[in-house]
C-alpha cells in the first residue's frame, strides 16, 4: 500500500521547503499566489489530507512560545451614511466576541464597509484582510441586508449574524426569534393578557425572514381561539400611525422594538401598565425600565467566534455547500411595564 502523502513528501516533490509548503496550504500571504496555487494543486492531486488535530497540537506548541496569540479575527459592520459607529446591540455582540476570542487565543479587529473615510469597498476588504494574515471573518447583523458577492470568501472562514446578506449564503448565528416570540406569548397570556398587539417597522421583520410576525401569528392560530390583533407592520412607525392602530384595536399589551410607543400611549391618556402593558422585543435597545426579551448579544458574539475558530482549525474556507444555523433563544426580563397580580 503506498504511503499517504505528507507535507515533507510534497516539499521534496515540488523542491520547496517544508515551511513554504505548510504556509501555502494554510493560505498564508507570506507565500506568493503562484506558489500557493501550485502547492494546493499538487496536494489535491496527490490526495493529501490535512490533519486538524495535528495542526492544533503544533499550534499549541507555537502558542506557548508566543504568549498564546493565535491570530486576529475580523468583525465587519456597515458604515451607514458615512458614519462608522456601532449600534448599542452591536457593541454588546463585539464585547462578547472579544471576550471569547481572548479565551481562545485570538484578538479581534473591527472593519467597516460602505461609504466614509473609515470604510472600504467590499471587494477591497477581502484583499486587505488576507494581506494582513486574517483568515476568520464575522459579519455583524447589518441594519440593511448587503450583497457580498465581491468579497472573496474562498480565502476565509466566515459566518454572518442574522440574515444580513442578500448573497452569498453563509453559516449563520442569530437569536431564535420565532421560538422566543412563541414562548413570550405563552408567558404573557399566562399573566392574563388577551389582546396583545405587535407593532414594528417592516425592515426589522423582513431582515429576519419575517420570524417575529410568523411566531406571533402562529401562536394565535395554534394556542388560542382568540385570533389576536392584526400586527402593525409598516415602512415607518410614527406616532400618528401607531395611535390610529391603537385606538382601532384597543390592545391590553403592546410588543414593539421602540420604547417611544410607551410615550405615545401616555400622550393619549393610556396608563402603563395599568391600562396597557408594554413588552420590548430587544431589551438591549430599551431607553428606560421595561419588561422584554434579552436577545443575548454577548452570547451571539461568543458563539460566532467559536464557529469561526472551529472552521479555521478544520481548514474550512469559502461559501459552504450546506449552510448551517446556530440559534439562541432569548431570555425573559422582568420590568415595571407589566402588571403584577
Amino acid at each position: 500500500m503506498p504511503k499517504a502523502p505528507t507535507i515533507r513528501s510534497l516539499a521534496e516533490k515540488l523542491k520547496l521547503s517544508v515551511a513554504t509548503v505548510s504556509e501555502a496550504l494554510r493560505d498564508s500571504p507570506r507565500v506568493s499566489p503562484e506558489t500557493r496555487e501550485r502547492v494546493q494543486r499538487a496536494a489535491k492531486k496527490s490526495g493529501y489530507v490535512h490533519n486538524p488535530l495535528l495542526g492544533a497540537a503544533l499550534s499549541a506548541v507555537r502558542r506557548a512560545r508566543h504568549q498564546n496569540y493565535r491570530g486576529t479575527l475580523a468583525l465587519v459592520d456597515t458604515a451607514e451614511q458615512g458614519k462608522a459607529e456601532l449600534m448599542l446591540f452591536h457593541r454588546e455582540i463585539v464585547a462578547g466576541a472579544q471576550e471569547r476570542a481572548k479565551e481562545l487565543g485570538f484578538t479581534t479587529e473591527l472593519f467597516w464597509v460602505g461609504d466614509g473615510p473609515q470604510a472600504v469597498p467590499i471587494g477591497r476588504l477581502s484583499s486587505m484582510l488576507f494581506a494582513r494574515g486574517i483568515h476568520g471573518v464575522i459579519l455583524l447583523p447589518f441594519n440593511q441586508a448587503q450583497d457580498f458577492s465581491a468579497f472573496d470568501f474562498d480565502r476565509f472562514a466566515a459566518v454572518q449574524m442574522d440574515h444580513c446578506l442578500i448573497k452569498p449564503r453563509l453559516h449563520t448565528v442569530l437569536p431564535d426569534h420565532y421560538v422566543s416570540m412563541m414562548h413570550a406569548l405563552e408567558r404573557l397570556t399566562g399573566l392574563g393578557y388577551e389582546r396583545i398587539g405587535l407593532c414594528m417597522e417592516r425592515r426589522k421583520d423582513v431582515r429576519l425572514l419575517n420570524k417575529w410576525s410568523a411566531g406571533f401569528m402562529s401562536f394565535w392560530r395554534s394556542y388560542s381561539q382568540n385570533a389576536g390583533i392584526e400586527p402593525l407592520i409598516v415602512p415607518e412607525l410614527t406616532r400618528d400611525v401607531f395611535v390610529e392602530w391603537f385606538r382601532a384595536h384597543s390592545p391590553d399589551l403592546v410588543m414593539a422594538h421602540r420604547q417611544s410607543t410607551v410615550d405615545w400611549m401616555r400622550s393619549i391618556g393610556v396608563r402603563v401598565p395599568e391600562d396597557c402593558g408594554y413588552f420590548i422585543l430587544n431589551h438591549t435597545e430599551r431607553t428606560g425600565p421595561c419588561a422584554g426579551l434579552d436577545l443575548q448579544p454577548q452570547r451571539m458574539g461568543a458563539a460566532a467566534v467559536e464557529s469561526v475558530v472551529g472552521m479555521m482549525l478544520r481548514y474550512e474556507r469559502g461559501v459552504p455547500q450546506y449552510p448551517q444555523t446556530i440559534t439562541l433563544e432569548a431570555s425573559w426580563v422582568e420590568g415595571p411595564t407589566l402588571r403584577t397580580g
